[in-house]
């Protein structure tokens, strides 16, 4: 069907969160990213476009590896320039929720980029569904997160 932005999103989110909820497994957080905000973080931070997709892979590892771990990849195998992983390393290891968001979006880097700034734009409208169902404080923008998007 047709809906607005970012609703099937949410939506998919407050399902899970009531499915966790009657498994009973006790504390969850839902983590969540944009794969546009993701290129365009790339895109901000001098990535190649044709190394988008590798850079991403590396950046999935975050949470299995430390960040030095990751950068050293990013540089020495997937060609990523050190700069560039210094300034990949300045955002994805951002997380949290609306203020995130609005620090983002008067971020320097980030607003001269188009796909960043529709993806930060999908999160925040995200975000505010999930404050209208009512699961917002279940929920994680998370910078590090690339997969699943």
């Amino acid at each position: 069907g047709i809906y607005d932005p970012m609703v099937p999103d949410a939506e998919c989110l407050k399902v899970v969160t009531e499915i966790l909820e009657a498994l009973d497994i006790g504390q969850y957080i839902l983590k969540v990213n944009h794969r546009r905000l993701l290129d365009g973080m790339f895109e901000a931070c001098g990535v190649p476009a044709d190394k988008f997709r590798t850079t991403c892979s590396t950046v999935d590892k975050l949470d299995k590896s430390p960040w030095e771990e990751v950068r050293t990849e990013m540089i020495n195998e997937k060609g990523v320039s050190p700069d560039a992983a210094d300034r990949i390393g300045e955002y994805v290891r951002l997380n949290g929720s609306t203020e995130l968001v609005e620090k983002l979006l008067k971020d320097e880097k980030l607003s001269k980029v188009k796909a960043a700034l529709e993806g930060v734009e999908a999160i925040k409208t995200l975000l505010q569904y999930c404050e209208l169902f009512g699961i917002k404080d279940k929920i994680l923008f998370d910078l590090s997160l690339a997969r699943g998007l």
